[in-house]
């Protein structure tokens, strides 16, 4: 059975870059293509690629960053120019660089060049140890359909046709679900596990919000967390009981109007299609 979600809105940008934001045309259209991939920690979608001549580098697809980031060994082999900035990872700043890169490839995606943060990996996830770069929305929303097959670990890209649609800022995600009868707002978000929703949005949407069993303390990467098994889960079929990992809402560099962040593999779906184009998230 195919279901499908409508986004319920497009919002710009995860990750605060300090000075100016890099516009449309700072990063080239990008060519279709399938090509397999290794899952990480049995959620995250990692492929081979290169950066110019450098090959045998390692990417993240991740819609839930913003920007893409190269790791700065890769850009201390590359003998890239780079310019200080940083970006805000939900309740951290982190120090950062940008630079311009040539010849991008990343399993099914190819950008004949494009700005990237310049970052320590290890800094920016712990669940990024071992990996070159992560492919971010600048490049990922730049085509038309991002297709990720985890039953046969194949990634598929469907490049825009030359239209504007190459050309249109990062586009997020943003899916409607139901928790106990009151609509929130989550983010798709393909570098993460779970659920995860803002305790304060939980509770000013839900004042009396029923749980079930021993709350349970969590990490999340570098993140403290509570987890939950919640009752009245329902995102597009029947209400079910979901384990849900409940943090605090970072002071500033977040979205407004974002409740929290769906990990498609919380779908326990064997294919999901991201539509950019038609802004429709699908899966079976």
């Amino acid at each position: 059975m195919v279901r499908s979600l409508i986004p319920a809105g497009v919002l710009l940008f995860l990750a605060v870059v300090s000075g100016s934001w890099l516009n449309a045309a700072d990063a080239s259209p990008v060519s279709s293509t399938t090509a397999p991939f290794a899952l990480g920690s049995d959620f995250l979608v990692i492929v081979d690629g290169r950066v110019g001549e450098l090959d045998g580098l390692k990417f993240i697809l991740d819609t839930g960053s913003s920007r893409t980031v190269i790791d700065e060994d890769v850009a201390h082999r590359l003998r890239l120019r780079r310019r200080p900035g940083k970006i805000t990872n939900f309740d951290r700043d982190i120090p950062i660089e940008r630079a311009e890169i040539v010849e991008l490839q990343a399993g099914p995606i190819r950008a004949a060049r494009a700005n990237v943060i310049v970052a320590n990996l290890k800094d920016y996830s712990e669940f990024a140890r071992g990996v070159d770069g992560i492919i971010g929305l600048d490049l990922l929303s730049r085509g038309k359909k991002l297709s990720i097959d985890y039953e046969r670990k194949l990634v598929s890209f469907d490049a825009a046709s030359g239209s504007e649609d190459e050309l249109a800022p990062s586009r997020s995600f943003v899916v409607p679900i139901a928790v106990q009868g009151v609509r929130m707002s989550l983010l798709v978000d393909t570098g993460l596990r779970g659920l995860l929703l803002y305790k304060d949005r939980l509770r000013k949407g839900v004042p009396n919000v029923r749980t079930e069993g021993v709350s349970r303390p969590a990490v999340i990467g570098r993140l403290q967390a509570t987890e939950v098994n919640l009752p009245g889960v329902k995102i597009a079929g029947p209400e079910t009981v979901a384990t849900v990992f409940l943090i605090d809402r970072p002071g500033n560099g977040d979205p407004s109007g974002i409740d929290g962040y769906l990990g498609p593999r919380s779908l326990h779906a064997r294919r999901i299609e991201l539509d950019f184009a038609g802004h429709r998230l699908r899966w079976q």
